[in-house]
C-alpha cells in the first residue's frame, strides 16, 4: 500500500510538471506563430508595394518618347524588380507553409496531450477512491472477507490501470518533448533557409538592376532632349514666318488703288487739253 501511495504521489507530481511544460510550450509556440504570421503578411504587403513600383516604372518607360536610353533602362529595371517580387512572393508562401503552418499545429498537439493528462488524473482519482473504499470496508466489516477481497480486487485493477496509463503518459510526453525540440529546430532552419534563398537571389537581381541603371546614357538623353527642343523651336519660327508673310500679302492687296478710277481721270484731262487747243487755234 505504501508503494501504491508513493506511486500515486509521484504520478501527481509528474502530471503537474508535464502540465507546466505543456503550458509553456503552448504559450510560446502560439506567440511565435503569431509573430511569424505577422512577418509573413508584411512580406506579402512589401511584395504588393514592389509590384506597384515595377508597374509605375513600366508606365513611365512606355510614355517616355524623348529620352530613349532612359525609357529602355526603366523598362529593364521594371522587369528586374518584378522578378524580385516573384521571389518575394515565393518567400511569403514558404513562410506560411514551413514556419507558420508547423507552429500552428502545436495548438492541437498540446490539446491532445492535455486530454491524456486528464485521463491519467481521472484514473488516479479512481485509484484513490478504490483505496478509500477498501479502507472503509476494513473498518466497518473487518470480518467480511468477501467484501474485502472484492474491494482489494477493484483497487488492484485501478492501480494496474493507473500504472499502465502513467507509463503510456511518460512515453507520450517524452515523445512530445522530443518532437517539440525537433520541430523548433526545423522551423528555425526553415526560416533561415527561406530568408537566405530569397536574399541571395534578390542580391543577384539587385546587382543586375544596378548595372541597368548605369547603362542609362544621360548625355545621350540630354542631347535627344535638346534636339527635340530645337526642332520644336524651328517649327514654331517657320510657322511664325509663314503667318507674317500671309498677313503682309493680305495687307498689300488691300492698299492697291483701283484701275478704273485712274482711267477716268486721264480721260477728263485729255478732254480739257483738247478744248484749250481748239480755243487757241481760233
Amino acid at each position: 500500500m505504501l508503494s501504491s501511495r508513493n506511486q500515486t504521489v509521484a504520478s501527481e507530481r509528474q502530471s503537474k510538471f508535464i502540465q507546466n511544460r505543456i503550458t509553456i510550450v503552448e504559450k510560446h509556440f502560439a506567440e511565435l506563430c503569431n509573430a511569424f504570421a505577422v512577418y509573413a503578411r508584411k512580406v506579402a504587403r512589401l511584395r504588393d508595394a514592389g509590384d506597384d513600383v515595377s508597374k509605375n516604372l513600366k508606365l513611365y518607360s512606355d510614355n517616355e518618347t524623348v529620352n530613349k536610353s532612359l525609357s529602355s533602362g526603366l523598362s529593364d529595371i521594371s522587369a528586374t524588380l518584378y522578378a524580385i517580387e516573384e521571389y518575394r512572393n515565393a518567400r511569403a508562401q514558404r513562410l506560411e507553409v514551413k514556419v507558420v503552418g508547423q507552429l500552428s499545429q502545436y495548438e492541437g498537439i498540446c490539446r491532445h496531450v492535455r486530454t491524456e493528462i486528464k485521463h491519467t488524473l481521472s484514473l488516479r482519482d479512481n485509484e484513490i477512491s478504490r483505496k478509500k473504499a477498501l479502507d472503509r470496508v476494513k473498518e466497518r466489516n473487518p470480518l467480511n472477507r468477501q467484501q474485502i477481497i472484492q474491494a482489494e480486487a477493484e483497487l488492484l485493477k485501478a492501480s494496474g490501470d493507473m500504472s499502465r496509463t502513467v507509463k503510456e503518459l511518460e512515453e507520450q510526453t517524452d515523445s512530445f518533448e522530443k518532437q517539440k525540440l525537433q520541430n523548433m529546430s526545423t522551423v528555425l532552419k526553415n526560416f533561415i533557409e527561406i530568408e537566405l534563398a530569397f536574399h541571395t537571389k534578390a542580391l543577384e537581381l539587385y546587382t543586375v538592376a544596378y548595372r541597368q541603371i548605369n547603362n542609362i546614357d544621360n548625355e545621350a538623353d540630354l542631347y535627344d532632349y535638346q534636339t527635340q527642343l530645337q526642332m520644336v523651336d524651328g517649327q514654331q519660327s517657320l510657322q511664325k514666318k509663314e503667318g507674317l508673310g500671309s498677313i503682309a500679302s493680305l495687307l498689300g492687296h488691300q492698299e492697291k488703288p483701283p484701275e478704273k478710277n485712274s482711267e477716268s481721270k486721264h480721260s477728263g484731262t485729255s478732254s480739257e487739253n483738247s478744248d484749250d487747243y481748239s480755243e487757241d487755234s481760233s
